[in-house]
């Protein structure tokens, strides 16, 4: 059975990517997506693995669609996404073609499009809560076994966007991530979000859709300011500036820009379910310290066989705040003074994994998809190793990869 981005732990055969991967026509296509479709796209984005040569049927459930910060749906939700449907099985992809006697001849300036249906087909499925969709056949060159010509990017960070224009400009920037910068026409910017017509006053467009991007893009690995080239009185060009990044850089284990993070993919726990402990992080009602608290209390228990979905617990713990009276008994008992030696306990800057444990953690991630490692070898160097963490044994002669920050 197919599960979701807010499973904590979906099944290997049929595994989640936390990578999604689009051809750049189909990153440059001109299409329409409200805020719901998008998170139906990332959703079936998300299901293609990479050696796929067909597209299949997606089961998707709602929980996915709709849930903002992993909260369930209601019934407006449901009515929502039933009548969605018609929408999406009308959304048509505006891609543009190479026209090499276009480039010859410049008198001809405009462009050709192929315009292609993004879904084959969309089938709401009121008695299991889920939608049943596959992408048209057409799309495939853009989105199955693509060699060249391509952008990657992390679920984890597209999840923390909420507008549809904010999505696209996302993926438009990361296509150019190894320059640090791309200038892009306002009326192509514009085509390119299906705005064309609107925001006639140009105030306007960058208070709603270029400061809405900016504000939300900050909380992801592509923040940006920007630049207005004028033309005359008015706004020609916007060159976005941002960090430039390396070809690959982080993809080996979707690098953690904290140390919680970092807990939590170690663990297997979900993309989705990471942003949502992020939020309750920004408003407070977490801190990161208890979460990793949990995650090392939880691994215990796993350890001890007395939980059976590692993750899931995790999540459950940390949402719920199962575990807040033992953590704060835990840090009474780190600031008191210490009579005798005992053994490390782990702190709320430090993270640790008992090295037996780890080779298990390598093969779920072999059958999920999610490292490229040839052995448990490579993939302890390159994940914890070249990232900072070191090798300790304790007074019971057990070893733990250590990371401290």
């Amino acid at each position: 059975m197919q599960t979701n981005l807010f499973d904590p732990a979906p099944p290997p055969e049929l595994p989640v990517s936390k990578i999604v991967v689009q051809h750049n026509a189909l990153v440059n296509a001109r299409f329409d997506l409200s805020t719901v479709e998008m998170r139906l796209f990332m959703a079936m984005l998300s299901r293609i693995g990479r050696d796929d040569s067909e597209f299949r049927e997606m089961r998707i459930p709602l929980t996915e669609v709709v849930a903002l910060s992993g909260r369930r749906p209601s019934s407006k939700d449901y009515q929502q996404v039933a009548g969605m449907c018609n929408q999406l099985v009308s959304r048509i992809l505006h891609i543009e073609r190479p026209n090499p006697a276009r480039r010859a001849n410049r008198k001809n300036s405009d462009p050709d499009f192929d315009k292609i249906p993004l879904m084959a087909y969309a089938k709401y499925r009121g008695e299991e809560g889920a939608l049943h969709v596959r992408f048209n056949d057409e799309v495939m060159p853009y989105l199955l076994q693509l060699q060249r010509n391509f952008t990657k990017a992390q679920v984890v960070q597209l999840l923390k966007l909420k507008s549809p224009h904010s999505y696209r400009i996302y993926w438009l920037l990361k296509e150019y991530s190894a320059f640090g910068t791309r200038t892009i026409a306002v009326d192509q910017l514009k085509a390119l979000l299906n705005l064309e017509g609107q925001y006639k006053q140009f105030p306007l467009f960058r208070l709603r859709v270029l400061d809405r991007a900016q504000l939300e893009l900050a909380k992801t690995d592509l923040p940006f300011e920007y630049d207005l080239i004028r033309q005359g009185k008015g706004v020609a060009e916007i060159k976005f500036r941002f960090t430039s990044l390396a070809a690959g850089e982080g993809e080996a284990l979707l690098a953690a820009s904290s140390a919680w993070e970092d807990a939590l993919l170690q663990a297997g726990v979900a993309a989705a379910s990471i942003v949502a402990v992020g939020e309750l992080i920004e408003r407070g009602e977490v801190e990161p310290g208890y979460v990793q608290y949990v995650v090392q209390h939880q691994r215990s228990k796993s350890s001890e066989g007395k939980i059976k979905s590692l993750a899931g617990a995790i999540v459950s713990a940390i949402t719920k705040k199962h575990l807040t009276a033992e953590y704060k008994d835990a840090q009474k008992r780190s600031t008191a003074p210490v009579k005798k030696a005992a053994p490390a306990r782990q702190e709320s800057n430090e993270v640790r994994y008992r090295v037996d444990e780890l080779p298990a953690i390598y093969q779920t991630m072999v059958r999920k998809n999610l490292t490229t490692a040839s052995s448990f070898e490579e993939h302890f160097q390159t994940v914890y190793l070249d990232q900072g963490f070191i090798v300790e044994t304790d007074g019971q002669g057990v070893q733990w990869a250590v990371k401290r920050n």
